[in-house]
């Protein structure tokens, strides 16, 4: 049992090799930049190598010019270097980071809608900024530095063998050991961590849905409960936080004994290797001065070691979200205007294991007005994303004419549709920005303003200071939903599609507004393909065709008076609208 799982552990550490591997080719890295961060600190580290030399020189009294010069002239140019080196990093990393922040939005923007709905924001704002800002940090500081300090070991290894080798043989003979113990402390060490993160994460998301439920909260008197929930993923945290702080507490002990030992070794056999007359006193001192290098590196081994193991996570998150699928654009035909009806021939769907269209078959009649009723959950908005192509059916496809919509390149079907919902998404920006939001031509100011005239926004705009330049906040929060909702429908107006989609496109209006509005959207939809749902059944009584929806199938079609006298779905969900017997 142990051995099949240490298997099973070595080849999940292969795979995420592997990812790191992948991830660095794919986010297309300044390597110009990386090789020349390298140079740098190789250069650098010779600068590093050359002191000890000069250094034992001058500490025996061997001051001639050229030792006192060399001294002062490597200590400037290490204080120097060491500037230059910091500074050329930082950028490097900067580079590095918005190369994969790149790659990870270009991939998270170009995944379908079942992506985001398996997927926290949270957790997506993790990948783009933490996960990323970790494999940069390890790629822009570590990698440069570990060709620096495999230069600098060797150099060191090479340089002590000249002064004696037998003095040489005995310190390094701990070197084994060293890594031994350091190689085992860095998987302790990043399990701790891991550990910490996971809990780290799942408190961030704890917080993150709280906050965003305090009205919730306070309306059902749940403050206790969740002041209780809030101090245990607290204290989980704290915990996995104190197990890590004392994992790293360990290593600074057991580093240093076996630091000091090889200190100790050095003097006594070193210092009987001067006595003997093997070595003097100078190469004695250099010796000792590498050996002190020489476990830095060795430490700098360990410190990589470690971040790259703890980079790994992330590594492994955002290679699972690169290898996700995404929507393909490119496809057969291209489509500028719709001329034939939309078909959906026996079309199932499911949000995973939830089935929502159950084989439905209609259709939906070029330059006519369909309304889609029946009570909430029967598939209404379903319809809708499979429309638009969010997502694909199940089983059955969608035609126009005779050709499948999904053999149309995707950016041209979707530039066939505009769309007014209820709760209308908002950018943060100004209304300017959100009204000519996907209109792909310059609007002219005297478009933008009779598009906000014809949904009875502009009053309310010429209201604010700024007017079109007013700023929104964050989703539209400085504006009411009414106001929110007449934007949408001027940029329904001024988008011009030939197919509308309509969501309870005047629910948030009062009744003046409403008013105000049907008639602009009367005009918005004459000649034009229009799909609207809607619960207040007046507003779909002048429509060409109702469908009504049941349970996700087709439970009857035809137009408000037809479905009066055959439906007895639809004469109830009237009854209940009006509240008296329909005739």
């Amino acid at each position: 049992m142990a051995s099949s799982e240490k298997k099973l552990n070595k080849q999940a550490e292969k795979g995420i090799w592997k990812s790191y591997f992948r991830l660095m080719f794919k986010a297309k890295l300044p390597w110009g930049w990386i090789i020349f961060v390298s140079a740098l600190y190789i250069f650098s580290a010779t600068i590093t190598l050359l002191f000890p030399n000069f250094a034992s020189k001058a500490a025996t009294g061997v001051l001639t010019p050229y030792v006192i010069w060399g001294t002062v002239i490597l200590i400037v140019a290490d204080v120097l270097m060491s500037g230059i080196v910091r500074f050329f990093n930082k950028l490097l990393v900067a580079k590095i980071d918005v190369s994969y922040r790149s790659l990870i939005w270009e991939r998270v923007i170009k995944s379908p809608l079942r992506f985001f709905d398996s997927m926290k924001p949270t957790t997506m704002i993790t990948r783009i900024t933490t996960d990323a800002s970790k494999i940069s940090t390890v790629l822009g500081s570590y990698l440069p530095s570990l060709a620096a300090t495999i230069y600098g070991t060797v150099g060191v290894i090479a340089v002590v063998f000249t002064y004696d080798w037998r003095l040489a043989l005995s310190v390094i003979a701990y070197i084994p050991l060293y890594l031994f113990f350091n190689m085992y402390y860095g998987k302790w060490n990043f399990r701790a961590f891991k550990e910490t993160y996971n809990r780290l994460s799942t408190l961030t998301q704890f917080l993150s849905e709280l906050l965003m439920s305090v009205p919730l909260i306070k309306t059902f008197v749940t403050e206790k409960n969740e002041d209780e929930r809030g101090h245990k993923n607290l204290q989980y945290y704290y915990k996995a936080n104190m197990r890590r702080y004392i994992i790293m507490w360990v290593e600074n002990p057991i580093n240093g004994i076996l630091s000091i030992t090889s200190d100790i070794l050095v003097i006594l056999y070193g210092g009987y290797l001067v006595k003997a007359g093997y070595i003097n006193i100078q190469e004695w001192l250099g010796f000792f001065m590498y050996i002190g290098m020489l476990w830095g590196m060795l430490g700098s081994y360990l410190m990589m070691y470690v971040e790259i193991k703890k980079s790994q996570g992330a590594t492994d998150r955002i290679a699972a979200l690169m290898d996700g699928d995404l929507e393909v654009s490119e496809r057969k035909f291209g489509i500028e205007n719709l001329k034939n009806d939309i078909v959906f021939k026996n079309v199932a769907f499911s949000y995973g294991d939830k089935p929502v269209l159950g084989h439905v078959d209609l259709t939906i009649p070029v330059g006519k007005v369909t309304a889609l009723v029946g009570p909430s959950g029967s598939g209404k908005s379903t319809l809708f994303s499979l429309l638009q192509q969010f997502y694909q059916p199940d089983a059955g496809e969608i035609l126009v004419g005779n050709t499948p919509i999904s053999d149309y390149h995707l950016t041209d079907w979707r530039n066939l549709f505009a769309g007014v919902a209820q709760d209308s998404p908002m950018l943060s920006g100004t209304i300017r920005e959100n009204i000519v939001y996907g209109v792909n031509r310059n609007v002219s100011e005297f478009e933008l303003t009779e598009a906000a005239r014809k949904a009875n926004a502009l009053e309310f705009i010429k209201g604010f200071k700024d007017g079109f330049d007013t700023y929104v906040g964050e989703a539209g929060s400085n504006l009411s939903g009414g106001q929110r909702q007449r934007i949408a429908i001027a940029r329904a107006i001024l988008r011009n599609s030939d197919i509308l989609l309509l969501d309870e496109a005047t629910a948030s209006l009062d009744s003046q507004s409403e008013k105000a509005i049907q008639e602009a959207m009367d005009q918005l939809m004459r000649g034009r393909t229009t799909i609207m749902i809607s619960h207040d059944l007046s507003n779909v009584h002048h429509a060409d065709q109702i469908i009504v929806l049941n349970g996700g199938t087709v439970d009857g079609t035809g137009t408000h008076e037809e479905l009066l006298k055959t439906n007895e779905l639809y004469r109830h969900l009237v009854q209940l609208h009006t509240g008296s017997s329909a005739s």
